[in-house]
């Protein structure tokens, strides 16, 4: 949905210290996901432990408001890598640079530790995720994992399964991914007329392939469900098998919406 990042001016963004900052925290990140009472995102008391031992707790500040924030802990192999579990922001100032600024932060926190990687995982389907992962940060793929967190009840995941691609961010500038042609490539997946998924097995043929998915599954969640889902099963079918094989590489992402993969 569109946003309204003019609304809001982002004063700045820190790591948080106090047990109130991490309550608000909290409170941010169910009214982003859309939680039920008696649920939550992230328990209250493990995140202060999770702060208190060291690893990395951040938030958007408005004016003296938290409006958004993301959260990572250390990850193997122990002290160069961190994996960044969650992290969000308010639906109504979403689209205004804040997602870029909490990773940016981020990225200054891992380095001044002297931590090289960061990991986290995204729906695979979201193309707005897909693109600033893969584009604008520079993340590469390196897995797919179905179902990766089970049955979710939050008001963003309800009713769906929790597919997940994994990304590592390279924090050396010099080590992000060339742009990758398609031309020629076969389409393993691909919308028809009507907007549903239809798989070309024949597309492996070729040396590149592409993965197509919608340009807006959120919209089309509420208006088509069952198409939505359908999408969710094809992608796991297309994607599944060319990560698992040792045929194909992930490439990136493009402007229309494909997952790009070239042969090895």
């Amino acid at each position: 949905m569109p946003g309204h990042a003019d609304a809001l001016v982002i004063t700045e963004v820190r790591s948080l210290t106090t047990v109130e900052e991490l309550t608000e925290l909290v409170a941010v990140f169910d009214s982003i996901w859309g939680t039920q009472p008696g649920h939550t995102m992230f328990d209250l008391s493990m995140l202060i432990a999770l702060k208190h031992s060291g690893n990395y707790v951040s938030g958007a500040f408005a004016g003296d408001r938290i409006v958004g924030g993301c959260v990572g802990f250390f990850a193997e192999p122990a002290g160069s890598a961190l994996h960044s579990h969650i992290a969000g922001v308010r639906s109504d100032i979403a689209g205004g640079g804040i997602g870029r600024r909490l990773k940016q932060h981020q990225r200054e926190w891992c380095l001044e530790r002297g931590i090289g990687t960061i990991r986290w995982t995204y729906d695979p389907l979201i193309a707005r995720n897909a693109h600033f992962n893969l584009n604008s940060l520079g993340a590469t793929l390196s897995g797919y994992i179905a179902n990766c967190y089970g049955t979710m009840s939050d008001g963003i995941n309800a009713g769906d399964e929790s597919d997940r691609l994994l990304v590592e961010w390279a924090l050396d500038p010099a080590e992000r991914p060339a742009p990758v042609s398609t031309d020629g490539a076969g389409a393993l997946l691909l919308a028809n007329a009507d907007g549903r998924p239809v798989y070309d097995s024949s597309a492996t043929n070729a040396d590149t392939v592409v993965v197509q998915i919608p340009a807006d599954i959120e919209r089309m969640r509420l208006e088509a469900p069952s198409t939505a889902r359908a999408w969710r099963g094809a992608l796991r079918g297309a994607l599944e098998p060319l990560f698992g094989s040792p045929d194909w590489l992930p490439a990136g992402f493009d402007p229309a919406h494909h997952y790009v993969f070239t042969r090895r």
